[in-house]
């Protein structure tokens, strides 16, 4: 994980852009680790975003999109 944050920081220095993809894929990475790895981000408001909130987007509402 270490190896993999370090690689995007030099991305974002070398670069100047942020990686989306792989930030996508440490963060999905942390948030799926089983047991207590990472219990701390798991407990944190971060965490609570990824959590389903029961929205379903119905095609009769106003605000539908793809």
């Amino acid at each position: 994980m270490y190896q993999r944050i370090s690689a995007i920081e030099f991305s974002i220095l070398r670069i100047g852009e942020y990686p989306i993809p792989s930030i996508i894929d440490i963060v999905n990475s942390i948030r799926l680790a089983k047991g207590n790895v990472f219990a701390e981000w798991k407990q944190s408001d971060t965490a609570k975003l990824f959590e389903d909130h029961g929205y379903k987007n119905k095609k009769q509402a106003g605000g539908y999109f793809f």
